[in-house]
């Protein structure tokens, strides 16, 4: 007997994707996660252009994550001209970096997987959620505001630039936002409950928890690739560690981690972050995850909401943090001579690592250059999950399997345009 899942179209992602499934007599003999996105060839259009061109090229990649995609590039391009920033120019990244987590996470967190656990299409369609779908949008508007202050605006940011930036924010515009920040703070660790509190369907798997650990930070712009599987490796060394490959149903790449001869599947993202470096995070933030009765590691994708939940209220005590530390810096950057180089750095982007490589020419062009998104190396665990999960719930109906699959490929919070890079022709 042939049992039938297709979804033509998955809402509250970024991009466009669906998912077939076919069962054969019980089996699960088809799976596949489509996505039909046209290729937008960065790592191509790149090639050529001078250093300082890449910074702002590669945050269109994203509107969501531009931050992440600025902060991986400029770092690896610093690391080739062997430029060191100084420290407040470095805390003012992390600020930045801070803002783009808070209205990311906000905006998954309230907006896209939150109704999922009410039942409802979305978050305008009750009058129960939309309370919680306001204080979303408050969270994310802060976010928007440090992008604003720092970046120049919320999407795109225009200010950083290799050796620091272009414009630094007077101190007074960042003080400015210090009581809503609090406000929105102490709102944040209620919210840290309120997501421990929502009812998951009680999915748990082993996997193997990827992300950067930085020394003495819960890891944002710097650190060393660790998992729970015993890996230790620096940037270049993990990608030295992984191939990125195509499959058929896909214009974006999959990756895997070679070992022994074939490709192991892992996860980044919030999930993996948390349950690795849970240690970095501040006292009262711990102190609300016990409250909680948050065991970790966290192990049910769908929990993934609550890792947002609490690196949301992480990036909200970290920008505390650092505003009230803030001192202009005596200059916006550091000078910055071309030279030619090869250099890997990794950023942990909202929904996980994000991977730039750059080979410059001693003009400082691009020679060549590889972008590894967090949703690529995260495609094949969302397969991966979808098949242990349907292949238990079988005797399920066809409606259930369908609602209980977009949750599941929602938890990971895809960002499809940011995957689809590259295309091989054959």
């Amino acid at each position: 007997m042939t049992k039938l899942i297709n979804i033509d179209y998955l809402s509250r992602v970024e991009g466009e994707s669906g998912v077939t499934v076919q069962f054969e007599d019980g089996k699960i003999t088809k799976l596949r996660v489509n996505i039909p996105e046209a290729p937008r060839f960065f790592e191509a259009f790149l090639r050529g252009r001078p250093y300082a061109d890449v910074v702002d090229f590669t945050a269109r990649i994203c509107g969501i994550c531009p931050v992440a995609y600025q902060m991986s590039s400029v770092h690896a391009i610093e690391k080739i001209f062997e430029v060191e920033v100084e420290e407040p120019v470095r805390q003012l990244r992390r600020l930045l970096y801070c803002g783009e987590w808070i209205e990311s996470h906000a905006l998954h967190v309230y907006l896209l997987q939150g109704p999922d656990f009410y039942g409802i299409g979305s978050a305008w369609s009750s009058k129960e959620y939309l309370p919680i779908a306001r204080q979303g949008l408050n969270f994310k508007r802060l976010g928007n505001q440090i992008m604003t202050i720092i970046g120049g605006r919320p999407i795109h940011p225009v200010s950083v630039k290799v050796g620091g930036f272009h414009k630094v924010p007077a101190k007074g515009s960042l003080l400015s936002m210090l009581y809503e920040l609090q406000k929105a703070y102490e709102d944040s660790l209620k919210a840290i409950r309120w997501a421990a509190g929502l009812p998951f369907n009680g999915t748990v798997s082993d996997n193997e928890y990827v992300s950067l650990r930085a020394a003495g930070e819960y890891p944002m712009n710097y650190g060393d690739v660790v998992s729970n599987a015993g890996l230790d490796e620096s940037p270049q060394g993990f990608l030295d560690c992984i191939q990125e490959y195509q499959v058929g149903h896909s214009t974006a790449l999959h990756a895997g981690m070679k070992r022994d001869g074939s490709l192991s599947h892992y996860l980044v993202g919030p999930l993996s972050r948390l349950n690795l470096n849970h240690d970095r995070l501040p006292a009262e933030i711990i102190e609300v995850i016990g409250g909680c009765g948050i065991q970790l590691p966290l192990k049910d994708i769908q929990k993934s909401i609550i890792a947002r939940s609490i690196e949301l209220s992480y990036a909200l005590y970290e920008a505390i943090r650092i505003i009230k530390k803030y001192e202009v810096p005596g200059k916006p950057a550091v000078g910055a001579k071309p030279k030619s180089g090869e250099a890997t750095h990794i950023t942990e982007a909202p929904r996980g690592m994000l991977i730039h490589r750059y080979a410059l020419d001693d003009t400082g062009h691009v020679k060549s250059c590889t972008i590894v998104a967090p949703t690529s190396q995260n495609l094949a665990h969302i397969e991966k999950s979808l098949h242990a999960f349907l292949q238990n719930t079988v005797d399920k109906s066809v409606d259930f399997l369908k609602h209980e699959t977009e949750k599941i490929v929602r938890s990971y919070d895809p960002c499809i345009s940011c995957s689809t890079h590259l295309v091989v022709l054959k």
